[in-house]
């Protein structure tokens, strides 16, 4: 690695993170797609990550290749609805939230065989803003954002195979209100940094069939900040840990130009428990990140067609059951009881692609009964009712 290559790398870097500090917030605890053409595939591209979105946050084999030498850009928008209803208390009350999130790829080329890049994208995030109804003084309030500066680094071993690692340090920042007995807690955009990391490959097993394998580790950030809980003014400080995962996809073209894409992701929710909120005046208020969680299957589905001249179309659907238990849901958490549907077209040029994207997710309605859950019980349903994204690539 020459030095001019490592001063390069240096400022981008520093560049990246103050990126990372200012921009992104995802719209859901663990998103399964970015706002590249993974996006369009609904994240169903871990088997040919060829597009930063799915190198980055799927499987990091992707960046052997041209990503190498590409400048991605993509920004995103979501109309993301919660709504929240506990007859004991006459509390009903709907919250509408349009996160905007953006990412960014740029390939470091490949020197001495070592295919690499660097890109800026949310992998965690949540958004709820309740009022206060049924005689409740005070909201429901619960923000996160988490995003990931992620260094990849990748080559060939073979001429099918392919292997890549990511190194993804990241910034985070926390907001939470909520009734305690304690009193109101208010805590505006608490902070921290962390870091997680990644290994894929991709194997072509045939002309037409290609197989990927990923794994996430766990992740860990601590965050810090200062509020009140009622009149009292301290700390908070939260250790979050992010769960591990791992990936297993195929891409088959099962006719000229007609891809057909699957994938399955077992995500180990239990990491979750890990992580706890720690007042240093309230002790009586200590508690998990999340209580109670269950391990779960995400599952894909895409077709994609190149078929068409300089034009690209795709489709792709997830789904995924809850995964938080009725006794630990409460109105700041975002639990991932969804079915989504995205829809692409992209446009490719000598010397650029640019792509558009539609997306819906649906919720699924969750009632609590009260012996469950004393503090929080009612009915919970999240729904993105339309979600747009546009994306640039520079080759």
């Amino acid at each position: 690695m020459t030095r001019r290559f490592a001063r390069n790398l240096g400022k981008l870097s520093i560049g990246l993170l103050a990126l990372a500090a200012s921009t992104a917030q995802a719209s859901l605890i663990l998103s399964p797609h970015t706002a590249t053409r993974d996006g369009d595939l609904a994240g169903a591209a871990g088997a040919s990550p060829y597009d930063a979105g799915s190198a980055s946050l799927t499987n990091p084999a992707g960046v052997v290749g041209p990503l190498s030498e590409q400048i991605v850009g993509a920004v995103a928008a979501v109309s993301f609805t919660a709504k929240y209803r506990d007859r004991r208390r006459d509390f009903n009350q709907i919250s509408n939230q349009t996160p905007v999130f953006m990412n960014f790829w740029y390939g470091l080329g490949a020197p001495a065989g070592w295919h690499m890049g660097v890109g800026v994208y949310g992998s965690v995030g949540s958004a709820f803003d309740f009022a206060a109804d049924g005689g409740q003084e005070t909201p429901f309030l619960g923000k996160l954002a988490l995003v990931n500066v992620g260094f990849l680094a990748g080559r060939e071993l073979s001429s099918k195979l392919r292997v890549g690692v990511q190194v993804a340090p990241n910034y985070v920042q926390q907001s939470v209100q909520l009734p305690t007995p304690l009193g109101p807690v208010d805590f505006d955009g608490i902070n921290g940094i962390g870091i997680d990391g990644a290994v894929g490959l991709v194997y072509d097993a045939t002309e037409r069939l290609s197989l990927g394998l990923s794994y996430r580790t766990r992740g860990f950030s601590r965050l810090s900040g200062n509020g009140s809980v009622g009149e009292v003014d301290q700390k908070l400080e939260l250790e979050l840990y992010t769960p591990q995962s791992v990936t297993a996809a195929f891409d088959y073209e099962a006719l000229p130009g007609l891809h057909l894409l699957a994938q399955t992701k077992w995500t180990r929710y239990e990491d979750f428990e890990s992580g706890r909120f720690n007042f240093s005046d309230s002790n009586a208020l200590d508690q998990p990140y999340i209580a109670d969680a269950t391990n779960r299957f995400r599952h894909w589905v895409a077709l994609e067609y190149t078929g068409l001249s300089n034009r690209v179309l795709r489709i792709g659907f997830t789904q995924e059951p809850w995964m938080i238990e009725g006794e630990a849901m409460r109105p700041t958490l975002f639990d991932t009881a969804d079915a989504m549907l995205m829809i692409g077209y992209e446009t490719q040029h000598e010397k650029y692609n640019i792509g558009f994207t539609w997306g819906y997710a649906a919720g699924r309605h969750r009632e609590i009964a009260p012996e469950r859950n004393p503090n929080f019980a009612g009915n919970y349903h999240n729904e993105i009712r339309t979600g747009f994204a546009v994306h640039f690539t520079w080759k």
